[in-house]
This record gives C-alpha cells, structure tokens and sequence, in this order.
C-alpha cells in the first residue's frame, strides 16, 4: 500500500482531534465564565437597592429633589425590568453560542455579555449612590434646621440682653437677624417639604450670612466701646490737658494740637456711622488711626513735661559748666603769659584761647536768652534741653582742647631739660670723637672731614648761645639738635671710614718696605701713596694705590688686612 495517502489521512485526524480539543476547552472554559456573570448578576439583584428607593420614598421629596428621585428610581426600574432580563437572554445566547464551531463569535459575545453586565453594576451604583446623597441632604438639612433654630434664638437672646453694647448698631442687627430668620423660615419649609435642592441654595447662602453676622456681633462691642467710651473721655482728656498745661507755661512745636483733637472727634464720629450701618472693617480700621493719634498727642504732652524736669535740673549745671570754662581758659591764659615769659610760643596757642573765649562767651549769651525766655514762658521745653546738651558737648569739646594746650604749656620744661641732655651728649660726643682722631697722629685731615667737623662745631656753639637766652623756642632748639644729632652720625661713620682708610695704608706701606727696594713698580707705587697719605690726606686714595700695586706681588693682602681691620 502506499504510505503517501495514509499520512495525509493521520495529518488530518490529527488536525481533527486537535481543533476538537480546542473547541471542547473554549465551549467549557466560555460556560464557565458564563457562569460567573451570571452568579454576578444575582449578587446585584440581591442588594438592597429596592428597599433603599422605599425608603427614599419615605423622605416626602418634592421639587427638583423628587424629580431627581425619580430619575433614580426610573434608573433601577429600566435595570430591574429590561436589563436584567435582557441579560439573562444573552447569556443563554452566548452558552448556545459556545457549543457550535463558531468559537470566535462566542468569544465576541462573551466579551459584549461582560461589558454589558459592567454597565449594569455602574448605573447600580449611581442609583445607589444617588439615593443615598438625597438621604444625607435630608438628614444634613433637618440637623441644619434644629441647629440654626438654636442659634438664632442666641443671637437674639444676645441682642435683646446686651443691646447696650451695641448702641446704634442694635436697629442694623436686629434688622439682619430678621432677614436671617425669614430666610430660615423659608429654608425650613423646604427641608419640611423635601425639596432639597431649592433648600440647598438657601442654606448655602444662610449659613455664611449667619457666620457674618456672629462675627460682627462678637466684634462690635469693643469697637463701640472705643467709639462711645474710651475715646469721648481720651479726647476730653486731652482738651483739659491742653488747656491746663498752656496755663502753665508749656509751649509745644506741634502748632496744630486743638486742631488735632477736633480731627479726631471728627474722625470718631465718622467712624460712627460706620459701625452704626455696620461696616465693621472700615470702622475697626478707623479706630486703629484715632488710637495712635491720641497717643501721639499724649507723647508730646508727655515730652514737654519730661524735658521741663530734665530742664529745671540741668539750668544750673550748665551754668556752672560755663563758669568753669570760662575760668579755666582764664587760668590758660595767666599760664600762657606766665610761660611766655621763658619759652617763644606760636601764635597758635593765644589764638586757640582766645577763640575758646569766644564760644564760651557766645554760649553763654545763648544761655541767658533761653533762662529769659524760660522766664517769660517762651520757651518750648523739648528744645530747650536739645539746646542745653548741645551747650554741653560744645563746653566739653572748648575742655578738653584747654587741657591740651595746657598739657602742652607744662611739657615745655620738660622739653627743655630733654635738649639740654641731648646738647650736652651731642657736644661730649663731638669731643670725644676729636680727641680719638687726635691720638691716631695723623699727618692731618681730609678737607671734608675738617669741613663736616668745623661745621657741627659752629652748630654747637650756636645753640648753645640759644639755649643760654632768657627766651627760649623750643621748637627752633629741637630743629637744631635733630640737624646736629643727623650731622654727628655722618660725622661718625665718616670718621669710621678715616680710621680704617688710615690704618689700613699703614699696613700696605710696611708691607711693601719688602718689595720696594727690588721692583720698580712696587717702589712707585709707594711714592704715590705716600704723596697722597703725606701731602693731601687722601688715605682712602693711598690704599686704593699701593694696595693694587702689592696684590700683584702678594695676592690677598688686601683681603688679610681687611680682616685684621674689621
């Protein structure tokens, strides 16, 4: 037999079997699910939606809200009655479905009966949640009812208790809460006839005027307190105050006081008529304004009365501050005279305390006019004791420059002793620098030297005959001794130099008593440093001459001298 058709025959059984199993599996698996909606569909027949529409039906709906109810109910009714059953057809249409050969059309309705049972279970749940959102409006709405029953019967209570508290504001709230209690009136009747919905937009607006009203009602009896109480009395206060205070002599920079104070009764009167048509906002910020003008004013009062005090205590101090300046700069001057006697001072000195004088005369001209004016009430007392510390800084300043120069004068002697010992010093040193340069036994000295030396002599002699006059300038004395002292350090280290130069010649010239007498250059070299060393006493120049001359015959002599010299 031939075994090409056979396979061909099992290939096909084989497909057969296999789209056999397939289609088995997907006809149980589709029941099965089947199944499983349909189990879903009894659990949302078996919830309490029905009994929740009886019950809503017990809430005596009327208006939007029972339309709105309505709808609802019209909602369940078209699941109850159509879609349920309807349902329950296309599933026995889908499980027909499945145990045909068209798999694929069963899988499509399978997926439409799941889709369509979703919408079931959603639309459920708006009626449900509908119905619940009417029952919590109602129960919110008669709550509402009892609780603002309550309240208005406080508010009430409250006006009729403490109307006093309120003065013309009273009529305004009373006014309010009556408009207040018709609304809930309205509200109630609403809630009563179960149209929510209408109640809803009442409530809405009841509420947030009802929570207005509480607030100014809470607000307004310390405002018209301010208004009415506190602020009559703070101002007639002030009037008396006034009054009483220019009797007694006060003046004050601010001009415009009475006029301040029937601004602010003005003020307080416009505020008012503000709280009395209740506009609390801008009567509260009104009073904030006239409770920091009556301050300010109280301020100044309180300044003018401060400052007299400090005033009355400070006259005589700066009475006696001037008189003291004044004899202190009289004492400077005896002293200046007096030191003028020995010492040539600079104008500067006189003239300094001759302008103390001035500004202690111009302050206390000052001072006299301000006691005056004190005297004969025309004095603002504030300023006054601006004027008087100004007196006092300017009294100190005119002290403390008396003390320096006076500081200064008493530092003369002492300057003068100081110059004295450096005169001396300086004079010793000069000396004892000649009588050095005198044991060297020099054959003589350098011209510049001679000159240099010659010259802080002649300085010397000069100052001295300064210092010895009757009268003296220590500035003149103290620029002398610097130039002196200066001209002495250069003298030294010039005389430094002479030694070393001096010495160091005498070394080279009996270093060369070695050469001189066999080499011709060694021997004039000699010759011409010794000219110069002789003759001009130039030692520096002898050394420079001579020493080049033996290093070529001796090198390192310079450097071995140097070392001895050094």
């Amino acid at each position: 037999m031939n075994s090409g058709p056979l396979r061909v025959i099992i290939g096909i059984v084989i497909v057969a079997i296999v789209v056999y199993v397939v289609i088995f599996v997907m006809q149980r698996t589709t029941t099965k699910k089947v199944k499983e909606l349909q189990d879903k569909k009894q659990k949302l027949t078996e919830l309490d939606t029905k009994l929740s529409l009886v019950e809503g039906k017990k809430l005596s709906l009327t208006g939007q809200s029972l339309k709105s109810f309505d709808d609802l109910q019209a909602e369940y009714s078209q699941i109850e009655d159509v879609d349920f059953k309807t349902f329950d057809q296309n599933a026995e249409d889908v499980l027909f479905e499945s145990k045909g050969w068209n798999v694929v059309k069963a899988k499509q309705s399978l997926k439409s009966l799941n889709t369509f049972l979703d919408d079931i279970a959603a639309h459920i749940v708006e009626v449900r949640q509908g119905i619940e959102e009417l029952q919590r409006v109602d129960a919110e709405h008669r709550e509402a009812v009892k609780n603002l029953e309550v309240e208005y019967q406080a508010l009430r209570k409250t006006l009729l208790t403490r109307n006093f508290e309120f003065g013309e504001s009273i009529d305004k709230l009373e006014e309010m809460l009556a408009n207040l209690e018709d609304d809930f009136d309205e509200f109630t009747r609403l809630t009563e006839q179960g149209d929510h919905t209408a109640a809803s937009d009442i409530y809405t607006q009841l509420h947030s005027e009802t929570e207005h009203l509480e607030q100014i009602i809470e607000q307004i009896p310390s405002v018209e307190k301010q208004l009415q109480t506190d602020f009559p009395a703070q101002i007639k206060e002030l009037e008396a105050a006034y009054q009483q205070l220019t009797a007694d002599g006060y003046l004050f920079p601010n001009k415009r006081i009475l006029t301040e104070i029937k601004e602010i009764e003005t003020s307080r009167v416009i505020s008012n008529n503000m709280l009395r048509d209740l506009a609390i906002d801008e009567a509260s910020a009104n009073t904030e304004v006239i409770s920091k003008q009556i301050d300010s004013l109280y301020a100044q009062f309180q300044v003018e009365m401060d400052a007299k005090k400090a005033v009355s205590h400070s006259k005589k101090q700066v009475e006696t501050f001037i008189n003291h300046a004044r004899h202190q700069n009289h004492l400077l001057m005896i002293e200046l005279d007096r030191i003028g006697q020995r010492y040539i001072l600079t104008d500067r000195e006189e003239a300094k305390t001759q302008e103390f004088a001035q500004q202690i005369k111009q302050i206390e001209t000052e001072y006299r006019q301000t006691v005056l004016d004190m005297q004969f009430g025309k004095a603002i007392y504030s300023q006054i004791g601006q004027q008087f510390t100004k007196f006092e800084d300017a009294l100190t300043n005119v002290e403390t420059k008396q003390q320096d120069i006076w500081e200064e004068l008493q530092g003369l002697k002492d300057l003068e002793k100081d110059a004295q010992k450096q005169f001396e010093a300086a004079a010793f040193t000069v000396r004892d620098i000649k009588r050095e340069v005198e044991h060297w036994n020099l054959p003589g000295l350098p011209i510049d030297y001679r000159q240099l030396y010659e010259k802080i002599i002649n300085q010397i002699d000069r100052l001295d005959r300064i210092m010895q006059n009757s009268h003296i300038n220590m500035h003149e004395i103290k620029a002398q001794l610097d130039n002196i002292q200066s001209d002495i350090v250069t003298l030294t280290h010039a005389t430094d130099r002479l030694y070393y130069d001096a010495k160091f010649a005498e070394q080279l010239f009996q270093s060369s008593n070695r050469y001189r007498m066999k080499n011709k250059a060694i021997a004039t070299a000699y010759n011409d440093a010794l000219l110069a060393y002789q003759n001009h006493f130039d030692f520096g120049n002898a050394r420079e001459i001579l020493g080049a001359a033996l290093e070529q015959v001796e090198p390192g002599i310079q450097a071995k001298i140097d070392e001895q010299l050094r």
